[in-house]
């Protein structure tokens, strides 16, 4: 009986190629192919727009409808409105890559690699011959052409730094500068505190969602090593459906948390306007209702003083 052979794993996204500089990994290729797949779509849903939508583009307006919702349920009409475009990228790009990534082929197909000083170079040339994992001869190391972007730890945390950064950018637009360095060190014994906080934001957000994602990457390659062709059955519905839930879990939990951070720091600039009744039954409807059961408000849309002392105890219990 042949020895099991383990698929290969890797921490750290592999270098495919360089461009000067600048080294090209695979995470980084997924990132691009996940950013041109969702701007095909969405030309291709809305490039025959109606006032009655069928087929794809009922579809896309059915994802913006929800996000909507989500953001003005969270953060109030006019608040959420504003940063919708943000919450609504990151929301779609995240889910994207996540459920992608489950895709056969990305992991599990790549090249024989010669590593050389932490570098990695084509074992036949300057592009390796495509090869399954495990199938590599002695001296060269299997690379995965295609690598889950946020498998990546350098991807969440790009991603946690724009989210962060554009935390501080709405505090201090909301209170001005001045308001914003107040608010920041009141009380002053407390100031350090404060700015270990907002550092520890980038830490959560891209360590939550990196970890959860490789982790599941990881699970899925062992117990497809394990279980052999029962995984393939009965073990594909188990396990491959925890990650489609957890995908979108980490998603809608990134997107929401980014929206709590920003409606936090802008609380009172733009408080006391709820978020509008959105039409029974629709997805706008949907979103309010499950921004209202991730921040705490029990399905229903954050509005005026209320919505925003919601918002500011979510952020203190999750946002750490």
């Amino acid at each position: 009986m042949p020895p099991t052979v383990l698929p290969h794993i890797s921490l750290v996204a592999e270098t495919l190629f360089e461009i000067g500089p600048i080294h090209v990994t695979n995470s980084m290729v997924y990132m691009l192919i996940v950013m041109a797949a969702l701007v095909l779509f969405f030309i291709f849903a809305l490039r025959r727009r109606s006032l009655v939508p069928s087929g794809a583009q009922n579809f896309a307006e059915a994802i913006i409808e929800f996000l909507l919702g989500t953001a003005e349920g969270t953060a109030g009409k006019a608040t959420g409105r504003r940063i919708f475009p943000l919450i609504a990228t990151l929301f779609l790009f995240i889910i994207v890559a996540n459920w992608s990534g489950l895709l056969p082929g990305v992991g599990t197909i790549g090249g024989c690699y010669r590593v050389a000083e932490g570098a990695t170079e084509a074992a036949g040339g300057s592009l390796a011959t495509p090869v399954s994992a495990g199938y590599c001869p002695g001296g060269t190391e299997f690379v995965p052409f295609l690598r889950a972007a946020n498998a990546d730890l350098n991807m969440t945390l790009a991603m946690a730094l724009i989210a962060v950064i554009t935390v501080q950018v709405a505090g201090i637009i909301a209170h001005g500068p001045g308001g914003y360095v107040k608010e920041l060190v009141t009380p002053a014994f407390l100031a350090p505190i404060h700015i270990m906080g907002e550092i520890s934001r980038v830490i959560s957000l891209s360590f939550r969602l990196f970890g959860n994602i490789f982790g599941g990457e990881v699970l899925v390659t062992v117990m497809y090593v394990l279980l052999g062709s029962l995984f393939v059955g009965f073990g594909t519905v188990i396990f491959l459906g925890l990650e489609l839930l957890f995908g979108f879990i980490q998603a809608l939990l990134f997107a929401i948390l980014t929206l709590v951070f920003i409606s936090t720091a802008m609380a009172s600039h733009a408080g006391g306007e709820g978020a509008h009744d959105a039409p029974h039954g629709s997805a706008q409807e949907l979103g309010q209702r499950a921004a209202g059961y991730v921040t705490g408000g029990g399905g229903s849309a954050a509005s005026g003083e209320h919505g925003d002392n919601k918002v500011g105890e979510t952020a203190q219990h999750i946002g750490g």
